[in-house]
């Protein structure tokens, strides 16, 4: 290669690598970047320096569903996928950060309702299987294939079932005959990045790795006196566990176990809203809230997202915020980037319509009330939209926003702003390609 030719690529290389329209690396089961490249995910969403003050704030009203709409500041595509008044009489949800509702090619998306349970939608909200068809309660914890897009697991009482949403018929796949009652995981992990493995927590006393194409549950840790938020399976099929209580001693924070549930190290000693990754040099990682950290990472002081290395707890803020800021982390898959979810719960902007104080818009921050993509490695922020729910209940009306696997889409929860029924929302789906 000449040096002038040579010159000329490393300039082009160079501009691609640092301009916010670069396409992304995708991951080898791995963790090695491919040469084979994502499509470009929609980059309309600048950095704002200041606040970026949602347009129509106190009178929007989402269209009516399977249409879209833009954003009113970054432009994204939203699409609503659901109007459980109308449809249902019911409130709509998808179930929570840090399990996928997309099935693996994209075209069907999981919600649940209060009163009935799971239902099948594809991406312009068309009910494909309906909450009587399906007919699994809101606690099945529906987890899709990653090899068939028909099909996703499930549980009920102490058995193991698929559900084939061509057929709409169940299937027991295995009976832990041991327990009366299992969940996966305690209610926060999903199936593993190779789709062969499901955690596994039986009695809420004993806790193992479920290698599906065995039909084989590894060995078990016993949990019966501990006290746990839940436990997950990393991209490399280890095992993180979120204990209930902080602090340095066993059994605390965030450990760290293998898929024999033999115990590795202690990951950090306090517990938050989190979710496990790959980062871009295909190192296992926890994505954590940085709000109970007693030692968090420069930048993250003040709260914010923490990156921290699962082999050596080495930790590096991703995106600051502050204490106003309650957030909720999505990675599924391999992706690159993180979605976060985030609500003021303390100055008063995510305040319902008719409660919003006078000066609420000189309290707005530019992390408020947002969904926002962050590279794992910290170096880009893609705002993308407000989601404008607003603090009607005490849980169910933050976000909780998840992306799918090859991050191209992602789906939030909000109210706009209204509750005809208790812990009302609706679903919207957020397009991350670019059109």
């Amino acid at each position: 290669m000449s040096q002038r030719i040579f010159k000329t690529w490393l300039v082009v290389m160079l501009a691609l690598a640092l301009s916010p329209f670069a396409p992304l690396p995708k991951l080898h089961a791995s963790g090695v970047a491919s040469t084979r490249l994502l499509p470009d995910l929609e980059t309309r969403g600048a950095k704002p320096e200041t606040p970026a003050l949602p347009k129509n704030y106190i009178n929007f009203i989402p269209p009516p569903v399977g249409e879209t709409f833009k954003d009113s500041v970054y432009g994204t595509s939203i699409t609503r996928l659901s109007d459980g008044l109308r449809q249902l009489n019911d409130t709509v949800h998808h179930e929570y950060a840090t399990m996928s509702p997309f099935n693996c090619d994209n075209s069907r998306i999981l919600l649940v309702t209060d009163k009935d349970g799971f239902m099948v939608v594809d991406l312009s909200g068309r009910i494909i299987v309906g909450t009587p068809e399906v007919n699994i309660g809101g606690r099945a914890e529906p987890r899709w294939s990653c090899h068939e897009p028909n099909i996703f697991y499930f549980h009920a009482e102490n058995n193991l079932l698929t559900y084939d949403v061509n057929t709409q018929q169940k299937s027991i796949i295995r009976t832990f005959a041991q327990f009366k009652a299992i969940t996966f995981g305690g209610g926060e992990s999903d199936i593993s990045e190779d789709g062969d493995h499901l955690m596994i927590v039986g009695d809420e006393s004993q806790a193992g790795v479920y290698t599906i194409s065995t039909n084989q549950l590894g060995p078990t840790l016993k949990v019966k006196e501990r006290e746990f938020d839940y436990f997950d399976l990393t991209p490399n099929n280890n095992v993180i566990v979120r204990w209930g209580q902080q602090g340095k001693e066993r059994f605390k924070g965030f450990e760290l176990f293998d898929h024999q549930m033999k115990f590795r190290r202690q990951i950090v000693t306090f517990g938050a809203h989190a979710d496990r990754a790959r980062d871009l040099n295909g190192n296992e990682v926890l994505i954590v809230l940085a709000s109970n950290d007693p030692a968090p990472a420069k930048g993250c002081e003040n709260n914010g997202i923490e990156k921290v290395r699962l082999s050596d707890s080495r930790k590096t803020c991703l995106l600051p915020l502050n204490w106003n800021c309650e957030a909720h982390i999505s990675t599924n898959g391999r992706n690159p980037w993180v979605l976060i979810s985030t609500t003021d719960n303390r100055t008063g902007t995510a305040n319902p319509p008719g409660k919003l104080l006078p000066d609420w818009k000189s309290k707005w921050m530019k992390t408020y009330n947002e969904l926002m993509l962050v590279k794992l490695d910290g170096s880009v922020v893609r705002h993308l939209a407000h989601h404008r729910s607003r603090e009607l209940d005490n849980y169910w009306h933050t976000p909780r926003a998840a992306i799918n696997r090859d991050g191209t889409y992602a789906v939030f929860d909000s109210n706009f702003g209204i509750q005809p029924l208790p812990n009302y929302t609706d679903v919207f789906l957020v397009h991350l390609r670019r059109p």
